[in-house]
C-alpha cells in the first residue's frame, strides 16, 4: 500500500477540469427494474446509456467499473443533476471519503478495503443518487456488488420492492462490510506471527510486525472517516429521497463502521504488543547469553589468580620463603588439583542457585 496515491491537478487547474491521468478501459453494466421486472445488460455506446440516463419510468441503475473517460463523465453530467465538482472527484482517486447531499440526490465516495493474492489494496467507490437514477464508479477490475446484483435478479427481499435509496444502502453496506474478510486475514498473520514468536526467534519477524503496523495504520486512516460519512447521511434532514426505511438500516451499516474501526484499533495495539514481545524475547536472550559469560568468566578468576601468582618466577634458591611448593615433589599435581577443586565448587554452587 502506498502513502500517497492520490491524483491531483496542478495547483492553479480550474475548478472541475475533467482529465484522466491514469485512463484504463472501463465497463458499464446497467439495471433497470421495478416491482414486477428487470433487465440487466452491458451498455455498449453512448447512445445507449444516453437513452438509459433519459429513462424516468423505472429505477436504473449504472454501474461502471474501472477509470471513466472524461466524455463519459462530460456525458452524465450534462445529462443529470450530477455537478461536475462531482465528475472531478471521481477521476481523481485517492479522494477521502464524504458525502454531499440535496433536496433530490446524494453524491457518496467510499473505500473499497480489498485483500486479494495476499495483497492489500483500496479502491475507491463513488454513488450518485436521485429518486430514478443510481450510478456507481468502483476502480480496479473487482466488482464488489455481484452479490447484489443476484439479489436483484432473484427479486428476493427489499431490493426490488423500495426506491434507489435503499439499494444506494445495499451498495454501502456491501463495501463496507468488505473490512471484515480483509481483517481477517489481519487476524491470522498476527496470529501466526505471536505463535512463531514464542517458538523461535526470526530477526524477519520484526520486519513483519512492522509491515502489518504501517498497513493496519493506512487502513484506519482511508477507512476512519467513512462513520463520518454514514453519521452524516443519517442527519441529512435536507435530503428527501431518503425513507426512514433506510435510515434505519444505515444504524446498522454504522455500526459495522464502528465495529471495523474497533478491530483496526485491537490489532494495532496487538502489533505493539508483538514488537515489545519481540524486543524482549532478544533482551531476554541476551541477557542469557551474558549471564553465561559472567559465570564463565567468575569461575575460571580463581584458578587464573593462583596460576598468575606461581607464574611470578621468584628464586627460591636465593630465599627459602620465595614459593616453598616449587620443590615440592607433588606440588604440581596439588595445584592442578586445587584448581580443578576450585571450577568445580563454583559450579556447583552455581547449579545449586539454579544460575546455570
Amino acid at each position: 500500500m502506498e502513502l500517497f496515491n492520490r491524483n491531483y491537478h496542478a495547483p492553479g487547474t480550474k475548478p472541475g477540469t475533467l482529465s484522466s491521468q491514469d485512463p484504463t478501459d472501463f465497463i458499464i453494466d446497467s439495471v433497470v427494474y421495478d416491482e414486477n421486472q428487470i433487465q440487466s445488460s452491458e451498455v455498449i455506446d453512448e447512445s445507449s446509456m444516453t437513452s438509459l440516463l433519459s429513462t424516468h419510468d423505472c429505477k436504473t441503475w449504472l454501474h461502471i467499473q474501472g477509470q471513466p473517460s472524461d466524455n463519459l463523465l462530460k456525458t452524465i453530467v450534462d445529462m443529470t443533476a450530477m455537478h461536475e465538482l462531482h465528475a472531478e472527484d471521481i477521476l481523481n482517486r485517492g479522494q477521502r471519503p464524504k458525502v454531499e447531499t440535496a433536496e433530490d440526490q446524494v453524491f457518496l465516495i467510499l473505500n473499497l478495503p480489498l485483500n486479494i493474492d495476499q495483497t492489500t489494496r483500496i479502491e475507491q467507490v463513488c454513488l450518485f443518487v436521485t429518486r430514478t437514477l443510481l450510478v456507481s464508479f468502483c476502480t480496479g477490475d473487482f466488482n464488489p456488488f455481484n452479490k447484489v446484483t443476484e439479489r436483484l435478479n432473484k427479486g428476493q427481499g427489499k431490493l426490488r420492492n423500495h426506491e434507489l435509496d435503499y439499494l444506494m444502502y445495499a451498495l454501502t453496506d456491501s463495501i463496507i462490510d468488505y473490512g471484515f474478510p480483509l481483517l481477517e486475514v489481519y487476524s491470522e498473520n498476527i496470529q501466526g506471527i505471536e505463535d512463531e514468536l514464542l517458538n523461535t526467534k526470526n530477526e524477519q519477524m520484526l520486519t513483519e510486525i512492522h509491515k502489518i503496523r504501517r498497513e493496519l495504520l493506512l487502513i484506519r486512516r482511508r477507512l476512519w472517516p467513512q462513520r463520518e460519512v454514514i453519521n452524516a447521511l443519517l442527519r441529512a434532514d435536507d435530503c428527501q429521497i431518503l425513507s426512514a426505511n433506510t435510515l434505519v438500516h444505515l444504524k446498522d451499516c454504522y455500526d459495522h463502521v464502528i465495529a471495523i474501526m474497533e478491530l483496526l484499533e485491537t490489532y494495532h495495539e496487538m502489533t505493539s504488543s508483538l514488537m515489545e514481545l519481540y524486543l524482549t524475547s532478544v533482551s531476554l536472550k541476551l541477557n542469557d547469553v551474558m549471564k553465561f559469560l559472567t559465570i564463565i568468566t567468575t569461575i575460571f578468576i580463581p584458578p587464573t589468580l593462583l596460576v598468575g601468582i606461581y607464574g611470578m618466577n621468584f628464586d627460591h634458591s636465593v630465599s627459602s620463603t620465595n614459593m616453598p611448593e616449587l620443590t615440592w615433589e607433588y606440588g604440581y599435581l596439588v595445584i592442578l588439583g586445587l584448581i580443578v577443586t576450585m571450577i568445580a565448587g563454583m559450579f556447583i554452587f552455581f547449579k545449586r542457585k539454579k544460575w546455570l
